[in-house]
């Protein structure tokens, strides 16, 4: 594609919200149903912490608690209205010692949760399970929102739009008036900020059943290809945090992102249980 006042009008039509989260730096005014990043997370009577099992593993491993968001919370920021209007929402992954899990290898499957729980209000903290990795056991802080308009990213058009030059993406930025005042990387909703690559499109590339890792012998034709591109707006990144901000522990060790996503449809029914994940470094 070559044509600009084309290309500016694609940029337009897919303008997203997103919420940006300014992490605070105590949890002064954390209450139980509060959002917040780290801590104890606020959980059903009954629930059973999430644990990762995997072969090569010694124990099941309990997945570390990464944040919660009170929906009526978020409700006035979420402009596009993507989320329930109320409940809980509550991000979990393993951390591990010695180890980095990217999410791409199926064996990975399990080793990020994300729970709703549509009733607020009875939730209560529970305690960290025996043999937590203590570098898991990320500071309470609580968080404010910012709405915020997210437009796709280069990486994230150029497939589908069947290719054109970087200059022409940012001529037709600066004459739509974008300016790039994000203050936050660590975000819910809008577009994934990439490291290296399109993640819609791994995430579609994994739903379709192959490995994203892409091990020898694996046969990938160019109409699998097409699919994951086209297939790649499906999905709607839920939560991106930036472990390296100063907001987390600097014991999470992770130099980039960890993206969440879930397909549209799942969203639309308040479908948690399918995410996926992705762990992308510099």
């Amino acid at each position: 594609m070559d044509n600009k006042e084309e290309l500016k009008k694609i940029i337009l039509e897919k303008v997203r919200n997103e919420i940006q989260l300014d992490v605070q730096s105590s949890n002064d005014s954390v209450t139980v149903t509060s959002s917040k990043i780290g801590g104890k997370p606020s959980v059903p009577e009954g629930f059973v912490w999430p644990t990762y099992h995997a072969d090569y593993l010694e124990k099941d491993e309990p997945l570390a608690f990464l944040a919660q968001f009170n929906l009526e919370e978020l409700a006035p920021y979420d402009k596009d209205g993507l989320f329930p209007k109320k409940g809980m929402l509550s991000f979990f992954y393993c951390l591990l010692e010695d180890d980095l899990l990217w999410g791409t290898d199926p064996r990975d499957k399990g080793s990020a949760r994300v729970f709703y729980f549509e009733d607020a209000t009875c939730l209560k903290p529970i305690d960290f399970p025996e043999g937590a990795y203590e570098g898991g056991k990320i500071t309470e802080k609580a968080v404010m929102f910012k709405a915020h308009d997210s437009y796709p990213t280069f990486d994230f058009l150029y497939d589908l739009c069947g290719g054109f030059d970087s200059d022409l993406y940012h001529e037709c930025l600066t004459e739509l008036g974008y300016i790039n005042d994000c203050l936050y990387n660590d975000k819910l909703l809008g577009y994934a900020e990439y490291v290296q690559h399109s993640e819609e499109a791994i995430c579609e590339k994994m739903y379709l059943g192959f490995d994203a890792t892409n091990p020898p012998g694996q046969v990938i034709t160019d109409e699998d290809k097409k699919a994951f591109v086209e297939g790649s707006v499906n999905w709607v990144q839920l939560f991106q945090l930036d472990p390296e901000n100063e907001s987390f522990d600097e014991m999470m060790c992770i130099d980039g992102f960890i993206h969440f996503f879930i397909r549209k449809e799942d969203l639309k029914n308040f479908n948690f249980d399918d995410i996926q994940y992705i762990v992308e470094c510099g």
